[in-house]
């Protein structure tokens, strides 16, 4: 067993495992010059093959180390290697096998014969020596945390799953937002993200995207494409325009019949898109992206005459979702809430949304008829947590 990290990079590190192959020693004195060992991982020290000429291109060749000692000027050099028929429980921390032998004969701490059990990778590859169950215990702290540990609720962790799996609900109107900060870069955690995946309509934020076409690997199977970059946005905020980052995108199941309103009249310098829902269901959807810099006196404005323009469609309910860089769980003013409120419009989100369990990221509904559920989702990749919205 290599007893040193010799190059971490090609594999060769404290606890490899290998065979002696050969010994390479000096024509003229006998000195040896290297060690040449068969690895157990066949794949580590391909930068340390063919060091010997006519030698065996899987032999990994291993030279002396060298290091002071505390006596000064004294300099001990060895090959950092050592018979290992068999090692520690400490040693193979971290290490898979196909196959071991395990003796429990000399356990004294908590977890040791948790590590040594769990390093096979099936059960018939691990034979135990010297069984005795009291040695299989944990520390008792970790029992007592279990213990107080509140126990999860697993509709409360996949929500949108267990809507869809209602047959009830199969006809509700699901409708997710996510801050992605990036869509280029979180496309394909997107696409593996399977309740994001479950939603009828995927409002994003923060999209970044710029250009007119949509690449091929942001299409999403199943469903339909629209969105409004940054640049695209603004007319008279050119601070705002030239700057990277913001934009805002809709996906839309192909099953449904809607309409995007990709312009609205008197409706300028905003960050937003707005898609009419014909069938199966009827809903008027909005999705409003505000950057922090954006003044707020000036983007109410903005924000106000996009209202006043959804008020006079006659299609209810009226979801608008979006980020608005504005804390909900703040005991502050609310001025972007208060707006909404005077217009009639209930926030649905209630918990944080973001790491420091900031409110940023609201549902507003207005005019909804039938029962709503509302809530946040679970995220890997991102500062902030999804919100949904399900119209049943």
């Amino acid at each position: 067993m290599l007893i040193r990290n010799i190059d971490v990079s090609d594999g060769l590190v404290n606890g490899t495992f290998a065979k002696v192959a050969t010994i390479t020693t000096h024509t003229r004195d006998g000195y040896v010059q290297f060690i040449g060992l068969h690895l157990d991982n066949v794949t580590a020290g391909q930068k340390h093959r063919n060091k010997a000429p006519g030698g065996d291109d899987n032999i990994v060749y291993i030279e002396r180390s060298e290091e002071p000692l505390k006596r000064k000027g004294t300099v001990r050099r060895q090959f950092p290697m050592k018979l290992a028929f068999a090692c520690t429980i400490h040693k193979v921390q971290g290490m898979t096998a196909d196959r071991a032998v395990v003796s429990l004969k000399h356990i004294f701490e908590s977890g040791m014969a948790y590590v040594a059990l769990s390093r096979t990778t099936s059960l018939s590859g691990l034979h135990i020596n010297d069984f005795d169950e009291k040695k299989i215990f944990c520390d008792p702290e970790i029992s007592a945390s279990l213990e107080n540990m509140p126990k999860a609720d697993f509709h409360s962790i996949q929500p949108i799953l267990h809507i869809v799996q209602d047959s009830n609900l199969n006809s509700a109107l699901k409708i997710i937002h996510h801050n992605t900060e990036g869509l280029e870069c979180h496309m394909e955690d997107l696409k593996c993200h399977h309740e994001l995946l479950l939603a009828d309509v995927l409002c994003l934020t923060e999209t970044h995207l710029s250009g007119s076409a949509v690449p091929a690997h942001l299409h999403l199977d199943g469903y339909t494409m629209y969105k409004r970059n940054r640049h695209a946005s603004y007319t008279n905020y050119a601070h705002l325009a030239n700057k990277n980052g913001g934009g805002v995108a809709i996906y839309v199941k192909n099953s449904f019949q809607v309409c995007p309103l990709m312009y609205m009249q008197n409706v300028t310098d905003l960050e937003y898109l707005v898609l009419k829902i014909q069938a199966p269901k009827q809903a008027l959807l909005a999705v409003i992206y505000r950057p922090p810099s954006y003044n707020l006196a000036e983007f109410l404005a903005h924000l106000n005459a996009l209202l006043t323009s959804l008020e006079i469609i006659d299609l209810r309910p009226l979801i608008i979702c979006g980020d608005f860089n504005e804390d909900q769980l703040s005991h502050c003013n609310k001025p972007i809430l208060n707006m909404f409120e005077d217009k009639g419009y209930t926030q649905l989100i209630s918990t944080g949304t973001t790491e420091k369990n900031t409110l940023l990221d609201p549902v507003f509904i207005s005019g909804a008829n039938s029962n709503v559920r509302a809530g946040v989702l679970q995220t890997y990749y991102s500062y902030h947590d999804p919100v949904y919205c399900v119209l049943e």
